[in-house]
């Protein structure tokens, strides 16, 4: 079945600097080291999920919701994720010159620590304006090097918010989003989660399309984000078939693709990878879709991919 590049129109824009983007991530200066290597998953427009190798971290800002809710929702979003074998128990932890209501957790067979799939910690910390900060960390295996991490990721979150910088707000979203040369089409009933100079993703009920810009693109970096962010677009989608390499086309440039399968609720799910560069910057953007869609790539990846 061929393909083809589905452009909805979009007005020029003038150029968006994405400031703050490095070849080390969309991240602040002050959190480029603890966060060098991790990659960003905008939830939402509060929320952001990074995963960073072995440890998968969490943020999201709640409005008018107590601590104790705020814990209970991470404990459910731990149990979705992992299963009802979880056990969780209630303390504190010691963040940002405080303590804060927090929750230890872990996933074992037969309850022997060295036969444990997952563990990490949950805490919610107080921010500006009344709003509470949920905080969540999963280290796989449960091992002491990826607990300590997540504790580090945890001092960084709660005195600091948001590593990229930007307020987690609806307000907060650069709307209508773009890429530093071109606007972007938000087709109905889809919704941006995020959306700044630097990154952004805009969510449909079968279809979603993520971008991040960087700057100054060099090549091994550039490489190392698109098969990064295949790696871990893959293992979030249980049962995702073989990688394969695919001549395309990504914003009219000439790039190499990687595809591949994942199995969904409602049918196979078809996700397109790239990254290009030109003059100082890079982009990896990413396109996943029903295979059941019509031909060609739906409306959300605003005619970014295409075929040669």
């Amino acid at each position: 079945m061929a393909l083809c590049a589905c452009t909805a129109p979009s007005p020029h824009v003038a150029p968006v600097a994405p400031e703050g983007a490095t070849p080390v991530g969309p991240f602040a200066p002050e959190a480029r080291v603890l966060f060098e290597g991790c990659i960003p998953i905008p939830d939402s427009a509060t929320s952001r999920l990074y995963r960073c190798g072995e440890v998968t971290v969490w943020l999201v800002e709640r409005k008018d919701v107590p601590a104790e809710r705020v814990l209970a929702l991470a404990r459910a979003r731990v149990v979705e994720r992992l299963g009802e074998q979880v056990v969780v128990a209630g303390g504190e932890l010691p963040l940002a010159g405080r303590s804060w209501p927090a929750a230890r957790f872990a996933v074992c067979e037969a309850g022997e620590a060295r036969a444990c799939r997952a563990g990490g910690y949950l805490v919610s910390v107080a921010a500006e304006s009344g709003r509470q900060r949920e905080l969540g960390c999963v280290a796989r295996g449960n091992g002491a090097p990826g607990l300590a991490r997540c504790l580090e990721f945890f001092e960084y979150l709660a005195s600091h918010g948001n590593p990229e910088g930007d307020v987690l707000d609806v307000a907060g979203l650069l709307l209508p989003p773009r890429l530093p040369w071109r606007s972007l089409a938000v087709p109905d009933g889809c919704q941006p989660a995020a959306s700044t100079s630097r990154a952004g993703r805009i969510r449909c009920e079968d279809a979603s399309f993520v971008w991040s810009v960087y700057r100054p693109a060099r090549a091994e970096v550039t490489e190392r984000w698109r098969d990064q962010g295949v790696s871990e677009l893959r293992e979030a989608l249980p049962g995702a078939g073989p990688v394969e390499e695919v001549a395309c086309r990504l914003e009219q440039l000439p790039a190499r693709c990687l595809r591949f399968t994942a199995p969904s609720a409602r049918g196979p799910l078809v996700v397109w990878v790239g990254a290009v560069e030109w003059k100082d910057r890079a982009l990896f953007a990413s396109c996943g879709f029903l295979a059941k869609s019509a031909p060609g790539f739906p409306a959300v990846c605003n005619g970014a991919f295409s075929l040669p």
